[in-house]
């Protein structure tokens, strides 16, 4: 049974719910341990993939990973 607030979609597709996740920058360098400038010339080089909302970078947990996987 899917955890509450945990999409069944991602468990019916076999994917890890965390996938879905949306972080900010501040949680982007604590999970990457880079400090904040290399985060963030990475995200405005467009190397890790994002989206910037206003004025905030939005990032996609799943997105991150398939980056360090070499998949993106």
């Amino acid at each position: 049974m899917a955890q509450e607030g945990v999409s069944v979609a991602a468990f019916a597709a076999g994917r890890d719910p965390a996938d879905d996740d949306v972080l900010t920058v501040d949680e982007l360098v604590a999970w990457l341990r880079l400090s904040e400038s290399t985060v963030l010339r990475l995200l405005s080089e467009r190397e890790i993939p994002a989206r910037k909302v206003g004025h905030q970078w939005r990032i996609r947990r799943g997105r991150v990973r398939d980056w360090l996987d070499g998949r993106e």
